[in-house]
């Protein structure tokens, strides 16, 4: 995938010499920090252009580092996210290459459509809910993160499973950053390193509480009951372990279907741990039930069977083995469990918050949105479809249905399919639509996990277009069989002699 001509980066690099030079000697006479921070803005986006057309694959590999290792990471002394400028890039690469459109049929496929009609009606929603330039802004991040899908699904395969691995890879480095924080008792020593990247090293763990309540009060503050028991969760570099939930459990079943032999076994190991070490209830469960949905639907063979079981047993005796892991399964829906009530209580308060805003939502840049605490304090509901719909209006909220719905479609032909992983990608996909999407909202309105649920709806299309090859494979082998099989030989006439 690279695009341009020999001589272009010759005339690429003189006109930055003409254009650069110059202001940098300004910048530097005039001595003003503004004049300095432009003249760098230009040689950023110089740089960036030259990527752009003679390496394009280069931003593509960023990306997959920055959304999987640094997804919350800031390019140091600018304020401005990691992911973007790769996925933006990535994007605008897809965009202009003269054969992206035919690298891959399922561009074409009900899936694409159903992101591509989503992206088109929360524009139209934004227009009409327009109250600022920051609604553009949060509009466009997002739309960056959704309209991914197709920059990637544009890459040649072998560039697409090589970009599913670094992402692995790097999702397995911040699982293992987190493991560690777990093991250490606090993140503070293993996110110093990172705070070039504007990772703070205060106040980022999060816990778990058991043996009584745990109330935000209006001061931010927690009031924890003398007789509770904290447990540190798992955040990684994503720092907040629901977020971590999603993310892992994404890299968990791309693992699956873009990693063969040992580094699969071992990967998996990583990620499964630090899955469980979150606490997140809405990843482990939603594993679960892919699982589950494996045992029911897939044609496995015995032997895979008894292996999966084996398998799956082991995992649930180290997990229960773990006292922080066991006392949170075991307390799910008890009376003591806060957040089930509060998430009942928020989707009963729903119609009402909506008065007046069915069509088009509240708007795109609302507090709710990037204020947890205030969000937590107004108990806005944590539920994916229901938040688009809060966001972008009810077209909205039936275009974000349609995605999750048709790729349960596809994820139940996965279920059906040969690959025991890529039954295990359909069952866990299908199992985060029904559980994830339903307890959390992240997927909706926090770009960087945005990207992840796209990375999550390619490599779904992608295992299904490895499912309908493998369906013509075999389809064409038995007609091939059929063809070449001898003739049976006629039948002796009666009398004959």
């Amino acid at each position: 995938m690279k695009l341009g001509t020999s001589g272009r980066p010759n005339l690429l690099v003189a006109a930055a010499i003409i254009v650069v030079v110059p202001l940098i000697a300004a910048a530097v006479a005039q001595g003003g920090k503004l004049g300095v921070m432009a003249v760098g803005g230009l040689i950023a986006l110089a740089v960036g252009v030259y990527i752009g057309l003679r390496h394009p694959l280069w931003l593509y590999w960023g990306m997959a580092i920055a959304v999987g290792a640094l997804p919350f990471g800031y390019f140091p002394g600018v304020h401005l996210p990691l992911y973007l400028p790769f996925a933006g890039g990535a994007l605008v690469a897809a965009l202009v290459h003269p054969n992206a459109a035919k690298r891959f049929p399922v561009l074409g496929s009900t899936l694409a459509k159903a992101v591509l009609v989503l992206v088109v009606i929360s524009a139209v929603s934004m227009v009409i809910t327009f109250s600022s330039i920051v609604n553009i802004l949060d509009y466009t991040k997002w739309a960056i993160a959704t309209g991914a899908f197709f920059a990637l699904l544009a890459l040649p395969r072998q560039h697409l499973v090589k970009f599913g691995r670094i992402f692995v890879y790097a999702a397995s480095f911040n699982a293992l950053i987190g493991i560690g924080s777990i093991v250490l008792g606090s993140n503070r020593l293993l996110l110093q390193p990172f705070r070039i990247f504007g990772y703070a090293v205060a106040d980022t763990e999060r816990f778990f509480f058991t043996g009584g309540t745990a109330d935000l009060r209006g001061d931010g503050r927690f009031a924890v009951a003398a007789d509770s028991q904290a447990f540190s969760r798992l955040g990684g570099l994503w720092l907040d372990p629901n977020a971590a939930g999603i993310g892992l459990v994404i890299s968990f079943v791309i693992a699956m279907v873009v990693f063969t032999g040992w580094r699969r076994v071992v990967l998996a190991a990583i990620l499964g741990s630090a899955i469980a070490l979150t606490l997140s209830r809405s990843a482990i469960v939603s594993v679960l039930v892919g699982v589950v949905l494996v045992f029911v639907f897939h044609p496995m063979r015995s032997r895979d069977r008894q292996i999966l079981i084996g398998t799956l047993t082991l995992a649930f005796i180290g997990a229960f083995m773990v006292p922080s892991v066991r006392t949170r399964l075991m307390g799910t829906l008890s009376s003591n469990d806060a957040g089930a009530s509060d998430r009942v209580d928020s989707i009963r308060e729903f119609p009402g918050r909506m008065d007046g805003h069915w069509l088009f939502g509240w708007g795109w840049s609302q507090r709710e949105f990037k204020d947890g605490a205030y969000a937590f304090i107004e108990n806005f509901v944590s539920n994916a479809p229901l938040i688009a719909i809060h966001r972008g209006g009810i077209f909205v909220g039936a275009a974000f249905l349609a995605v999750v719905v048709t790729g349960c479609v596809i994820g139940y032909r996965l279920l059906r399919s040969n690959s025991l992983p890529a039954a295990l990608y359909g069952g866990v996909f299908i199992g985060f639509s029904i559980v994830a999407l339903n307890l959390d909202h992240p997927v909706v309105v926090i770009p960087q996990i945005v990207f992840l649920y796209t990375i999550f709806l390619t490599f779904l299309a992608y295992a299904d277009q490895l499912r309908r090859e493998d369906n013509e494979r075999s389809a064409l082998e038995s007609r091939i069989a059929e063809a070449t099989r001898p003739a049976p030989p006629a039948p002796a006439r009666a009398g004959a002699g």
